[in-house]
């Protein structure tokens, strides 16, 4: 499944839409440069956000991937937020004037978002609305639904929302809500309140409850998830596909054990249940099937649990720590385990966890490897490193949101990976089985990764494709067509980045130093022909390519694949010249001995190498070549049973022979 939690719009939507105004301020009248500014269409960036730094031995590591510094990331936001904001047209405001309201009923379209506010009301009755736009009901707006269907068509996941704030007040009962079967976001934040009556969902909701939030949920298809925090209160009733997180905040000590989710007739969790200290909220469970548990302990927690099966456990790294994790690995069963993790303790007993996520707040950095995760996502200015892991899914998908830097080399993601709001997300020699995108104002690079289709740039997203295909049937003296893609491709609304160049180089694999290939090419590539290759003089053996790309901004990232340089097989590349007529090899087995006849015209000196498939030099030897049949002799004892390739060559001809030895 790729519904579960996705705390990009729920905890951290406000960067990005500059709504943290909206839950701070203590004002009757909402400012509407605030509002404005909610709903902003961004000026694109004018100058580079990133600094440059030069790196010219070839490498595999994260530091061929991109040149970025992560301090320079946070420059992003600044940028943005201090642009000239309007207001987007199509944006319905109910709450300008006193006494507002807005009654729809029949067939309705908006084509933006809503925003009621101060004593505005919107009523929907009997209708059939849809909204290409988030929704949001804040400063004691109130919004009433009653036998309606609210659709809210998506592109993507996490595309639309519904944002409850400062005692905003929304009842829904009765009606329908499609977002075209995706998930999408539910976020109550500070005294706002939700009531849903007879519900049917199409699309999962993933919904977070903070402050003094408060969601009432009775009779409903689909719940969704929950992610309960702060002092919120919670309260479902007759629903079905419930999945509780429960967040375990610093200081917090749990010792519980979760009964049976199949069907739950009562269950509460709160400060006053015995093995529960620290826990502000309230959640109360009556006559609900399928309900899942899953704990967010956040460093500082002390959890066990006993004898029970977790759906999920979703660690959050909050402050400015830097810490490493590995060892994680989804579908365990714990008899007495205890989490390789220094800031938390987290105690599992009898128990089983079918899917671990890892969650990155504030300015924490880490490095995770050697696990099988279902959610890896990045919030604030946080910097992560994931090499050689698995995320498959199961938690939701790989993200990385605010102004965050999240790096996955040598990863495999079983699903979506994505960058949001103004973070920088880099998949590396890597794959993900869905594709990647890029929303809001970040940037998303691919290089070197497998994909089903390009990555893709929405809203002002920028998607940067940097892949070489490997070449097939490479050998010496001869010309080879290098193919792939080298391109930076903005979102339909334009942004701050766009490309600039590429350049093709090759290196020997022992030998630091790039060759150039082909001079500076300034236009795009998508999968076609970026370079041909003139190996005329190489030597057989290992070789990097390395496809270096340069945005408009002279930001650079890098593909680098190593190949291996073959003889010229069976006169592919050979020169025969005009005095050679034919040669062939022959092994000897009983002898140890390669025999290799030539038929020559005219005296000449030369050379004979003997190598291996990989282009491993095994035997050379100067050799003199006279007119007519001659047979050399190539001491060959001992060697591995295979294909070799037998090369001869003098300054006006070379030619090339293939012999088996056999067992």
């Amino acid at each position: 499944m790729n519904c579960f939690l996705s705390l990009n719009k729920v905890m951290v939507w406000v960067t990005g839409l500059l709504l943290l105004n909206c839950i701070t301020l203590v004002a009757q009248v909402f400012p509407q440069q605030v509002i404005n500014a909610a709903l902003a269409n961004r000026q694109p960036l004018s100058e580079s956000v990133f600094s440059k730094q030069t790196q010219d031995a070839p490498s595999h590591g994260i530091f061929s991937l991109m040149k970025f510094t992560p301090s320079k990331i946070a420059a992003i936001n600044s940028r943005l937020s201090a642009g000239n904001f309007t207001a987007m047209t199509d944006t319905i405001f109910v709450g300008e004037v006193p006494n507002d309201t807005l009654i729809i009923s029949g067939t309705f379209f908006n084509n933006g978002p809503v925003l009621v506010f101060n004593d505005g009301v919107l009523i929907f009755d009997h209708a059939n609305a849809t909204f290409l736009g988030d929704i949001f009901v804040f400063q004691n707006g109130k919004l009433f639904c009653d036998s309606s269907i609210i659709s809210s068509p998506q592109q993507y996941f996490y595309q639309r929302s519904l944002t409850i704030a400062n005692n905003g007040y929304v009842n829904i009962s009765n009606s329908t809500l499609d977002y075209g079967g995706l998930s999408h976001n539910l976020a109550v934040v500070h005294n706002g309140s939700i009531v849903m009556t007879n519900i049917n969902n199409i699309g999962f909701t993933t919904a977070g409850a903070y402050g003094n939030a408060s969601i009432t949920i009775d009779s409903t298809n689909q719940a969704g998830e929950f992610i309960m925090t702060d002092s919120s209160q919670l309260s479902f009733n007759n629903a079905h596909t419930v999945l509780l997180w429960h967040h375990i905040p610093d200081g917090a000590v749990v010792d519980v054990a979760f009964p049976n989710g199949a069907s739950v007739s009562a269950y509460a969790f709160n400060n006053s249940q015995p093995g529960v200290a620290g826990i502000g909220y309230d959640v109360q469970v009556t006559n609900c099937t399928d309900v899942m548990w899953a704990l967010m302990p956040e460093n500082g927690s002390d959890v066990t649990v006993s004898g029970s099966t977790l759906r999920a456990i979703g660690l959050w790294f909050v402050g400015s720590d830097t810490v490493a994790v590995s060892g994680l690995v989804n579908n365990s069963n714990y008899s007495a385990f205890t989490a390789p993790l220094s800031d938390r303790n987290l105690q599992l007993n009898t128990t089983s966890v079918q899917t671990w996520s890892i969650y990155l707040f504030n300015q924490t950095v880490m490095n995770i490897t050697g696990c099988i995760v279902g959610e890896v996502g990045t919030m604030g200015t946080s910097y992560i490193t994931a090499q050689g892991i698995l995320c498959d899914g199961s938690g939701g998908y790989y993200w990385g949101t605010d102004t965050t830097l999240n790096i996955a080399v040598n990863t495999t993601v079983l699903g979506y990976i994505r960058s949001q709001g103004n973070g920088i997300v880099l998949l590396g020699y890597g794959s993900s089985t869905s594709g990647a995108s890029a929303t809001g104002n970040s940037v998303m690079v691919v290089t070197q990764s497998s994909l089903p289709q390009d990555p893709i740039a929405y809203e002002h997203g920028i998607a940067w494709r940097v892949h070489i295909n490997p070449p097939q049937n490479l050998f010496v003296d001869t010309i080879i067509d290098i193919s792939g893609s080298a391109w930076v491709d903005q979102g339909p609304l334009g942004s701050f980045m766009d490309f600039g160049s590429y350049t093709m180089e090759y290196a020997p694999a022992a030998i630091p130093g790039w060759i150039s290939i082909s001079p500076i090419n300034t236009n795009e590539v998508h999968n076609n022909l970026l370079s041909q290759w003139d190996t005329h003089g190489l030597t057989p053996g290992n070789y990097l390519l390395r496809l270096n790309t340069v945005n408009d901004l002279g930001d650079s990232i890098d593909a680098v694949i190593q190949v291996t340089l073959l003889p010229s097989i069976l006169g592919v590349g050979d020169n025969p010249g005009s005095n050679e007529i034919g040669m062939t090899a022959h092994y000897e087995h009983n002898q140890g001995k390669i025999l290799l006849n030539c038929e020559f015209t005219g005296y000449n000196s030369g050379k004979i190498q003997v190598m291996d498939v990989q282009g491993k030099l095994i035997y050379e030897s100067e050799c003199q070549l006279i007119s007519g049949n001659q047979i050399m002799e190539i001491p060959f004892y001992n060697k591995a049973p295979g294909n070799y390739f037998v090369k001869l060559f003098t300054p006006t001809f070379s030619r090339t022979a293939k012999v088996v030895v056999g067992e």
